[in-house]
């Protein structure tokens, strides 16, 4: 395989917020799978006014500060002068890349940079979601990458844009235009994200190659043997936004006998959702919001819960539902075909807007023994992912065998 070029530039930007969202763990398990490979590898980020570039070594000294095991370095003088507009930490983790950085540039000396640290031909990898836009497809291709990939996690702006903030739908757009047409190929987490962004895509007349390969789950931190709460418990997890369709529990709760622990922190244009959860008789009662939880507090939780809910709208692959399902934990999720892909018929699925469903489902599971998970279930590893990402970057990056076919 050529050398590799990984962009962390979300990584670098999320500093400010310790608990990652699903996008941000997936940009971290590439960023620890390639440290470890024996491909040469260097790691972009951007930065205010510009870009770093980091070797291994360098990269193998901040990972703790990304994963929020080590504090990242005092500001530089940059940051001290020019960026009183970023957040704290977002200063402090690009002050720490410009001092680590084997490379540095402006944005118009991006291409130089790397023409000047990589061997020709290197392959560039963007996971994030971010530092998309033209011009850095122009620098990349002008510093002589062989091949450039991208993954894409959800369509969610263009299918949904009510979803979402006023800006993000062209934005969006934008950016997936000049990322499809710089790409070799798009990778996708799901075949029905690769089916919902390929409709797009037609569309717009644009057609790199499709990956879909099913993303890996860690399983949480495993707890202690506890018992099921009493009253009964129900987890939901994840960013309060409005997708994720809080409003459908909140709305039924009162006719519920059981607690519903929310852990995510607050989103955005939920002004319902929140002042519901400001002001509801039921705060503190029967519901209750966890805005932070570690791994393993969020372990502890989903160990007593009946099930977990995840009754969202749209989704384009699902963490916590894998993660309750390898811990056993019941699951009952809207039916949505990304979540069929990954789990088969072992949640429980009803349609997002049935809140007579909803609630007859909750209120049967609350009544109940927790059903058993199988054990001999299969998820999804990393190693699954990265084996068949890396037989492509192979094939595609050896003409022989594509001409053979192999």
């Amino acid at each position: 395989m050529a050398a590799l070029l990984l962009d962390i530039s979300r990584s670098i930007s999320r500093a400010p917020y310790p608990h990652p969202t699903g996008i941000d763990r997936v940009e971290r398990a590439y960023i620890e799978h390639f440290m470890q490979a024996d491909t040469p590898v260097w790691f972009l980020s951007r930065v205010l006014k510009g870009y770093v570039l980091l070797d291994r070594a360098a990269m193998q000294t901040i990972w703790p500060m990304i994963t929020g095991k080590a504090d990242w370095q005092k500001k530089d003088l940059i940051a001290r002068l020019f960026s009183h507009k970023l957040p704290e930490m977002v200063n402090r983790a690009e002050s720490t890349l410009r001092r680590l950085a084997c490379g540095r540039s402006m944005c118009a000396g991006l291409a130089r940079m790397l023409k000047k640290s990589l061997p020709r031909g290197f392959t560039y990898l963007n996971i994030g979601h971010a530092n998309r836009k033209p011009a850095l497809w122009q620098a990349v291709a002008a510093a002589g990458a062989g091949q450039k990939l991208a993954m894409v996690h959800d369509v969610i702006p263009l299918d949904y844009p009510g979803f979402t903030r006023p800006d993000t739908a062209k934005r969006f757009e934008d950016e997936l235009k000049a990322t499809a047409r710089a790409c070799d190929a798009l990778i996708y987490n799901s075949a029905d994200s690769a089916a919902r962004t390929i409709r797009w895509l037609d569309k717009w007349g644009l057609y790199p190659a499709p990956l879909p390969i099913l993303l890996g789950v860690e399983p949480l931190p495993a707890p202690l043997k506890a018992p099921l709460a009493e009253p009964p418990a129900f987890i939901m997890l994840g960013t309060i936004e409005p997708r994720k369709n809080h409003q459908l529990l909140l709305d039924i709760w009162a006719d519920i006998p059981a607690e519903l622990h929310i852990v995510g922190q607050r989103g955005w244009q939920n002004e319902r959702v929140f002042n519901m959860l400001d002001t509801s008789p039921l705060i503190g009662k029967t519901i209750f919001e966890h805005s932070r939880l570690d791994d393993r507090a969020l372990a502890s939780q989903l160990a007593s819960a009946r099930a977990l809910l995840f009754p969202s709208f749209a989704e384009g692959f699902g963490y916590p539902l894998i993660e309750a399902l390898q811990m056993g934990i019941p699951v009952i999720a809207s039916d949505l075909p990304c979540f069929h892909e990954i789990a088969g018929d072992l949640p429980t699925y009803l349609p997002p807007d049935d809140a007579g469903g909803w609630k007859e489902a909750i209120l049967a599971a609350s009544r109940t023994p927790r059903e058993n998970i199988p054990e001999n279930v299969g998820f999804p590893t990393w190693d699954q992912h990265f084996a068949k990402l890396e037989m492509f970057l192979y094939k595609a990056g050896n003409p022989n065998q594509r001409q053979a076919g192999k």
